[in-house]
């Protein structure tokens, strides 16, 4: 385990923004974030709590992230609005919908990555791969208006092994065919591959796959 200082700390946390498959603009994703970390092996933890808050009507999540060591701890915060589920273009064109709970989190991923980001100082104004704005319509927004949106970005392949691996694993403890696997988490998405899915739907699949394989391992 490496001592270091929370400003040596910051230093080394300086990750670069990554461009993915046809995204149109580089960003960082949390999990970016995250296995910088990990991979540091330092004398620092990081954890990220998150709550409900309302302003002027409207509800927003709160993320706060901390560094802390025995002797220190180092807090900061950003916030996402918790607004109502956009519509998305698929790559083939079609509009899909998230439902609620993939919304939520991918609203409290937006705002745990910001909240590390400003833990770390990571510098340079961040395009984050979840831009409602040129990928989404509101419900009451016209087809025509959704087409002149930019294409949604997709996982890449990277990502898409990532998945894969998860489903094999979550096969082998259940002793299920992992196409039947498979079927399930497609159909619980509304996804017809999962090339479909979206970076920002990304955590939220990995993250429901993983908490079924620790269920079933106990």
């Amino acid at each position: 385990m490496e001592e270091m200082t929370f400003t040596e700390l910051q230093q080394k946390m300086q990750l670069e923004k990554k461009k993915e498959g046809s995204a149109k603009y580089a960003s960082r994703h949390v999990e970016d974030i995250y296995n910088v970390f990990k991979n540091l092996k330092s004398n620092w933890n990081v954890v990220v709590n998150y709550e409900l808050v309302e302003f002027s009507g409207k509800t927003f999540i709160k993320a706060i992230a901390t560094a802390s060591n025995k002797d220190e701890k180092v807090q900061a915060q950003a916030f996402a609005e918790l607004s109502p589920v956009p519509i998305l273009k698929t790559r083939n064109g079609e509009l899909k919908q998230m439902n609620e709970p993939q919304w939520v989190g991918a609203v409290q991923s937006y705002a745990g990555k910001y909240a590390l980001q400003a833990l770390f100082a990571i510098g340079e104004e961040d395009v984050d791969h979840f831009e409602v704005a040129e990928q989404s319509m509101r419900p009451n927004q016209n087809h025509n208006q959704m087409q002149s949106h930019q294409q949604a970005n997709y996982i890449n392949q990277q990502q898409h092994n990532q998945i894969n691996q998860l489903i094999d694993e979550l096969a082998k403890v259940t002793g299920q065919p992992v196409e039947t696997v498979a079927r399930y988490y497609l159909g619980k998405y509304k996804l017809n591959n999962f090339s479909e899915l979206l970076t920002t739907g990304f955590d939220i699949l990995a993250n429901d796959i993983q908490d079924k394989i620790k269920q079933r391992k106990g």
